[in-house]
Parts: structure tokens; C-alpha cells; sequence
């Protein structure tokens, strides 16, 4: 019958209506692991990379509602932060991957997503250094597994802990590893929060760049690749608009409305991606690997926050 045709239509478009209307992302993320059970094919159809594309828009749109006066002192009060905690990342990650034994270039994936900034820094190294497919999807697929549960766990763990929002944004902005995470759990944990999270969280993705450079002298002897994610770029170039010239008021609401719009949509998305975790293809070490790096990171996040 033909309803039954467009019927996953249908649930897709009032799932994420859904989502948007309460501004939920707990309820988003939900709902997109919801869907992509029941409507396997339909989600496994999406890419990641196009699933990116609404949380990166809304990233953007958040540039325009952030002022220098708020971007400067957390640049200043988090840098040598955020470094600490990349070189501490990705070199414990590493270490610990070979004394796991895991595969060199399965290795540098992990750590560069979990040090980083996840599926971003991933699809960027995987090319670089030639890795197989196989170790792509086990890294992202490691990566969506902790991204799922951060949107779920951290806001729960903010409030038990009674952080304020400024704090929670810097310990999930610290203690998360993708980019879509932080801005999800931020504003699960409250509207004030996020602006702190995506601030730092943009700082960390900086990181990509040092890294590319010297993955690229390591693994690309003869053709030099350089890849850089372009929605940092837009996002400096929304803040840089915002703050050189003086925009109407209205503008600045209406972007920050459609800002977490297109995050709500994101965050769904990022649910619609478990469909591609099957488990039997991860082995123990691999995800070990992760959760002993997120667990060592946690209580360091949260001191740095509370300081």
C-alpha cells in the first residue's frame, strides 16, 4: 500500500519537528536512534558527512551571536587548556593504543578523534595516512557510541554536580570529543551554556591543523594533502560581521533561533548514525581504548572547570 511507502518519510520529518519544537536534544538524539532501528535502510542511506552539514550551519549561525567581549577572555583563560588537554589526549591515546596493539593507523584515528575534535578529525586524518575503511568505521563508529551517550549523560552529570553554566560549558567543551556532542550536551544543559562550549570547542578543532601538517610530512611523502574544516572559517567569519559591524538586533534573535534549530537537527542526525554501529565488528580493544581516555579526561575536565 502506498502509505507504507512514504511512511518513514513521514516519521522522519515529524521526528525532527518534534525535536525542534521542545528544543531537546536528549529528545532528538532519542528519536534519531529511534528511527534509525526501525527505518534501518532509510538512515544508513544519510552519510555522515551530510549529517554534519545542519549542526555546522547552526555552529555558523552561532558566530553571529557572539560577541568579542565574551570570545576573547575564554581564548585567553582556556588556550594553554585546551593544548594541555590535546597533547595529553592524543599521546596517552596512542601509547595506550600500542600497548593495546592496535594497528598504527587505527591508532592515530582514535587518538586524533578522541583528542581533537571525533568524526571531524577522523574523515580529515583517514585520507592522510591511508587508512583502510575498515579502521574509518571503527573509529567513527567508537566515536558516534561516546557522542550518544555525552548528549545523554553529561547535562545528568552537570546538574548532579551542581556546575553552573559557564563551568558545564568548559567541561563539556574539555571532556567531549566531537564538536556535535558539546554543542548538544551544552544546550540540553542550558541556553547559557553553549555559547562557553563552542567557544572552547572551536579552539580545540584548531589542533586539526598542527596535526594535518605533521601527519601529512609523516604518511604523504609525494602529494601533500591539506584539509581543513571549512565551517571554523564561516564561523570566524560570522563573528568577525557580527562584531565589525553593528547588526540589527532582530537578526542576531532570529539567528540564534535558527542556530539551535539547525543543532536540534544535527543532534538527531548524530542519533540516525548508530544505525551503522554493528558491534560485532568492534573488538574489545578498540572501544577500551576510548573509554579509558574518557574516563581519565573526565575528573581532569571538571577540575579545570571548577578552578
Amino acid at each position: 500500500m502506498r502509505w507504507l511507502s512514504i511512511a518513514p518519510n513521514f516519521i522522519f520529518i515529524l521526528f525532527i519537528l518534534l525535536g525542534t519544537v521542545f528544543m531537546s536534544p536528549i529528545m532528538a538524539i532519542s528519536l534519531g536512534i529511534i528511527y534509525s532501528h526501525i527505518y534501518l535502510n532509510n538512515a544508513q542511506a544519510i552519510s555522515a558527512k551530510v549529517s554534519t552539514i545542519p549542526l555546522q550551519i547552526g555552529i555558523v549561525l552561532l558566530g553571529f551571536t557572539i560577541s568579542i567581549d565574551t570570545l576573547i577572555p575564554i581564548f585567553d583563560l582556556y588556550a594553554n587548556w585546551v593544548i594541555y588537554f590535546i597533547v595529553f589526549s592524543f599521546i596517552s591515546s596512542f601509547f595506550l593504543g600500542k600497548l593495546l596493539g592496535l594497528d598504527i593507523k587505527l591508532n592515530i584515528l582514535i587518538a586524533s578523534g578522541l583528542s581533537i575534535c571525533g568524526a571531524t578529525a577522523i574523515s580529515i586524518v583517514g585520507p592522510i595516512i591511508k587508512a583502510n575503511n575498515k579502521f574509518i568505521f571503527i573509529s567513527l563508529a567508537i566515536l558516534f557510541l561516546f557522542n550518544a551517550l555525552a548528549i545523554m549523560l553529561f547535562p545528568l552529570m552537570g546538574k548532579f554536580l551542581e556546575m553552573s553554566n559557564y563551568e558545564f560549558g568548559v567541561f563539556s567543551a574539555l571532556a567531549i570529543h566531537d564538536t556535535g556532542s558539546v554543542v548538544g550536551s551544552a544546550l540540553a544543559f542550558s541556553n547559557q551554556s553553549i555559547e562557553v562550549a563552542v567557544s572552547i570547542k572551536i579552539l580545540r578543532t584548531l589542533g586539526l591543523m598542527p596535526l594535518i601538517i605533521l601527519l601529512n610530512y609523516k604518511f604523504s611523502s609525494n602529494q601533500k594533502t591539506f584539509t581543513f574544516p571549512m565551517f571554523i572559517v564561516y564561523f570566524f567569519a560570522a563573528f568577525a560581521i557580527s562584531n565589525i559591524f553593528e547588526l540589527n538586533s532582530l537578526f542576531i534573535e532570529y539567528s540564534k533561533i535558527l542556530s539551535k534549530i539547525f543543532i536540534i537537527i544535527g543532534i538527531f542526525f548524530i542519533g540516525l548514525q548508530t544505525s551503522k554501529i554493528e558491534f560485532k565488528d568492534l573488538s574489545l580493544r578498540p572501544l577500551l581504548l576510548g573509554l579509558i581516555i574518557w574516563i581519565v579526561v573526565m575528573p581532569m575536565a571538571y577540575l579545570v572547570s571548577v578552578s
